[in-house]
């Protein structure tokens, strides 16, 4: 994010005209840190524009004039000089090095030259996450019970919540076709979020991303399928409408698979189809 500004906001030209003017060495003519650096000689002015725009990126004094922190701007040039990850610590917590080193949210801040959380398709590999997390609401009755093998299956279905290669939130995504009117729908299901980070809006990061990723693929419908209250969902325009066994608001083939006994009820949220300049998800979105 911190060199996405500095990259948008500083065009290669003006970097060149700013770096001029914080070089003791040169005339330092413009007043403003954006003007054009008209006391460069013809060869000075050469080798700052021979400079890769990437080197002028990683100039503290460049950081510096734009405002940023001399601890921000050092950790962030520290990580694209190839540090994965700094850390800025205040230093009247007791214990704190050893708490933002061995506990996963520490008690820092952490600039990161990867994602360290981010929401994401699932993978293959994050089968024994998903295990982990489902299993405990499952036998609690509150998901519905999926042997590893089935999980197994439905993994290319399900959007996840990665914080530091541990899985915290997760949602299934199903294609059910089209109902008799031509409505297109997809069901939301398995959707939960370790109850540690409940309340933190990662749920709602959640949702927002599976909407998201609905519309795109020219879902108009979602349903949610639940034997227990659905309170939440309904705060995010899910509405009730009633048995879900006898509901013509599902394609056929849904319905059939309804024990009407479990007394399933049915929510729905209808999508608005994706503006023109809709942009996909992308593969992970930090937070």
């Amino acid at each position: 994010m911190l060199m996405g500004k500095l990259q948008n906001s500083i065009s290669a030209q003006q970097m060149i005209a700013l770096r001029a003017t914080m070089d003791p060495r040169l005339p330092a003519e413009p007043a403003s840190a954006y003007g054009a650096a008209t006391s460069l000689s013809p060869t000075q002015l050469r080798a700052y524009q021979a400079m890769k725009r990437e080197e002028l990126v990683v100039d503290l004094d460049i950081w510096s004039a734009q405002g940023f922190p001399t601890a921000v701007s050092t950790c962030v040039v520290a990580c694209c000089r190839g540090v994965k990850r700094a850390h800025l610590l205040d230093a009247r917590i007791d214990g704190g090095l050893l708490l933002e080193l061995y506990s996963r949210d520490g008690v820092g801040t952490m600039i990161s030259a990867d994602f360290y959380e981010g929401i994401r398709k699932a993978l293959p590999n994050d089968l024994d996450g998903l295990v982990a997390l489902l299993d405990p609401l499952e036998k609690a009755g509150n998901l519905v019970k999926r042997t590893r093998e089935e999980l197994a299956d439905l993994v290319p279905n399900f959007t996840v919540i990665e914080r530091d290669n541990r899985i915290l939130g997760a949602a299934l995504l199903l294609d059910l076709g089209q109902t008799p009117d031509g409505v297109t729908v997809a069901e939301v299901g398995a959707f939960c979020v370790d109850p540690i980070y409940r309340g933190s809006g990662r749920g709602d990061s959640l949702l927002d991303y599976v909407e998201q990723d609905a519309r795109g693929h020219g879902i108009q419908r979602l349903v949610l399928l639940t034997t227990r209250t659905a309170d939440w969902f309904e705060q995010r325009d899910f509405r009730w409408q009633g048995a879900a066994y006898a509901s013509e608001l599902l394609p056929v083939s849904r319905r059939a698979r309804i024990n009407p006994l479990r007394n399933s009820q049915l929510y729905v949220k209808n999508l608005e189809a994706p503006a023109d300049d809709h942009v996909a998800p992308g593969k992970r979105i930090g937070f």
